[in-house]
């Protein structure tokens, strides 16, 4: 198995109680509603955005791409991002392409950075590695974008 990445759009209010109350509450919460297919606010590529394991290499290119003064996109590190800074990285998101993100990637740099699962895909083709990480900077873009259109914030969880 391995670690994949769940994006959950809520609102700020929902954030905000999530943020209050214990993390393992949290996450029952969010493994119950959100992650479990019978989820009370599971809708695929609504409110649940899904990634395969290769999320982190995904977000690690993204930052590198980042040339904001405050390097803003490192916010995708958090567990918890309100919806004003989601316009932000949307704004951010919707200017990196698949070839700019293509011009940032270091595989060795990756896997030296412990990156999750750079050091596995090190040495895969290049279209093999393109065609699986690709997909999952457009499933970033694809729940920035829809969390910004609804003024929502993102809530990244792991399983």
């Amino acid at each position: 198995m391995g670690i994949v990445c769940e994006l959950y759009r809520m609102s700020d209010s929902k954030i905000e109680e999530l943020k209050k109350i214990e993390s393992e509450v949290a996450e029952e919460f969010l493994d119950e509603n959100f992650a479990s297919i019978f989820g009370k606010y599971h809708k695929e590529n609504d409110t649940v955005f899904s990634m395969d394991k290769g999320w982190d290499i995904t977000r690690s290119l993204i930052k590198q791409k980042d040339d904001t003064k405050d390097k803003f996109l490192k916010i995708l590190d958090s567990k918890y991002i309100e919806s004003g800074k989601v316009k932000r990285v949307n704004e951010l998101l919707c200017g990196i392409s698949n070839d700019g993100i293509k011009e940032v990637c270091d595989r060795k740099l990756m896997a030296e950075n412990q990156v999750y699962l750079a050091k596995r895909l090190e040495n895969w083709n290049e279209t093999n590695f393109w065609n699986y990480i690709l997909p999952h900077l457009d499933t970033y873009k694809k729940a920035f974008k829809k969390a910004s259109e609804l003024n929502h914030g993102i809530v990244f969880h792991f399983n």
